[in-house]
């Protein structure tokens, strides 16, 4: 009779534990953007190769060994790296609440009664601890919302690595503009300074005032104190780098002087870049686990309505002798089913399913948020390379064009066909279009890190 009872328990269990998933459905989530990033242009089929990821982004190898160091030292990089592993911790507490927990154990009692005499007892038995049967699924709700959280950090992790990257890059490259602007300010000082001898020579000679010569110095004075800014702007700079690397940095392993245009490489970008790109950005990877996680979370607010069943079971022998202990009689065994019906709680259950719900709104609100976002981020980005190619090309020319009227303006002052003037305002002219060169220049390889940024590390939809 009593195995009779526990089939038919058994076999209930089995039927109840088949009553499926409360979690819902998570539809497709389609926001109001264009197809692509530059309308009025086809979509085109990008290649999916992407196990590089960023790493052949960058032409200059120095910039590249650097890029890694930071990745290995950065302590605000280890730590995120130490929250993954945290929420990994999590989710296998999580899933080990799914597995029946046994314990063994053993003892041995040897007391003194009444009259003298004592009596001896010997136990091993197996326990199974309060085992839920997971009859609605609510354990298993838990557990995917903990794997979600899990797979969220994972996807945080690695967006904490691409800010990493481009906050690098962006160090090193301002680094190297930086050095020369140093450059720039040391030539600007020797001219003057050059400019400075020539007129008091002239004045000497009588053929410069003294106005003429004051104001050679005064433009003499400050070109030097602009070369020692430069020069001190350079060491925050590496500072400012060191600091993201983790550590301090080989003179080996920073830029030079040379062209900014050659230290990273980027492949053309076709006009009709699918917005599907986006998707693989690592922050709308981790806000669409964070849906999938609420949409767990709603699953086993609802599971919790419902009755639920956990066992507690236990085995083993017992016996006076220790000899005698693992004989065929000294066996014994229990189980106890227990069955709890949430009848009455004030409304607790229902508002947590409400909760739940509104968590999930709020997820998917967020997600629908981070993708507008991501999509206006890669959008300007596209839109600002678009003019820098005619931008670079344009500030080249007024450089060479101040530079061929600088020459001029010298070779009239020395002859004395020009005034003073005339030659510092070339001088300025000069430097000023110099300036802005590597400003842009700067911007245009900025703007390259931002594109990495904005699209995920990759080229290719994923």
């Amino acid at each position: 009779m009593k195995r009779a009872h526990l089939t038919l328990m058994a076999a209930a269990c089995t039927l109840l534990a088949g009553c499926g998933s409360l979690v819902p459905p998570t539809e497709k989530i389609a926001p109001p953007l264009r197809q692509d990033f530059r309308p009025g242009m086809t979509p085109i089929n990008l290649p999916t190769d992407t196990a590089n990821e960023w790493d052949g982004f960058f032409a200059d190898a120095r910039l590249r060994k650097v890029v890694g160091i930071a990745l290995l030292e950065n302590r605000g990089l280890r730590a995120s790296a130490a929250v993954v592993e945290r929420v990994r911790a999590q989710h296998r507490i999580t899933e080990a609440d799914r597995i029946p927990d046994l314990n063994a154990g053993a003892s041995a009692t040897r007391q003194q009664v009444a009259g003298g005499a004592t009596t001896s007892s010997y136990a091993v038995n197996l326990g199974l601890a309060s085992y839920e049967i997971d009859l609605f699924n609510r354990l298993a709700s838990l557990e995917g919302a903990a794997l979600s959280r899990y797979l969220a950090q994972q996807q945080t992790q690695r967006s904490a690595q691409l800010s990493l990257v481009a906050e690098v890059s962006n160090a090193w490259l301002t680094l190297a503009a930086e050095q020369q602007r140093l450059t720039l300010a040391q030539q600007l000082r020797d001219s003057q300074q050059r400019t400075l001898s020539l007129t008091e020579q002239r004045h000497q000679l009588g053929a410069a005032s003294g106005l003429e010569r004051a104001r050679a110095r005064t433009a003499f004075e400050a070109a030097r104190g602009e070369a020692t800014r430069a020069a001190a702007a350079i060491t925050q700079a590496r500072l400012a780098l060191e600091l993201l690397a983790g550590q301090p940095l080989p003179d080996d392993l920073l830029p030079t002087t040379q062209g900014m245009e050659a230290l990273t490489a980027l492949p053309a970008l076709p006009g009709g870049l699918p917005a599907e790109v986006l998707l693989q950005r690592p922050d709308l990877r981790a806000a669409e686990q964070a849906l999938q996680a609420a949409a767990f979370d709603v699953g086993a607010a609802r599971a919790a309505r419902f009755p639920r069943l956990t066992l507690t079971a236990s085995g083993g022998t017992r016996s006076p002798e220790l000899d005698g202990l693992f004989k065929s009689s000294t066996g014994f065994w229990s189980v106890v089913p227990q069955l709890d019906l949430p009848l009455f709680d004030g409304g607790a259950r229902a508002a947590q399913v409400e909760v739940s719900q509104a968590n999930r709104r709020q997820a998917l609100a967020t997600y629908e948020g981070a993708l507008q976002s991501a999509f206006r981020e890669a959008a300007d980005a596209l839109a600002v390379r678009d003019s820098l190619a005619e931008r670079l090309d344009a500030q080249q020319a007024q450089v060479a064009a101040a530079a061929q009227s600088l020459r001029f303006s010298e070779d009239s002052y020395r002859l004395g066909g020009s005034s003073q003037l005339e030659l510092l305002d070339a001088q300025r002219q000069l430097a000023t279009a110099q300036q802005a060169l590597i400003t842009l220049r700067l911007a245009e390889q900025a703007n390259r890190v931002t594109l990495l940024r904005a699209l995920g590390g990759r080229w290719a939809a994923s």
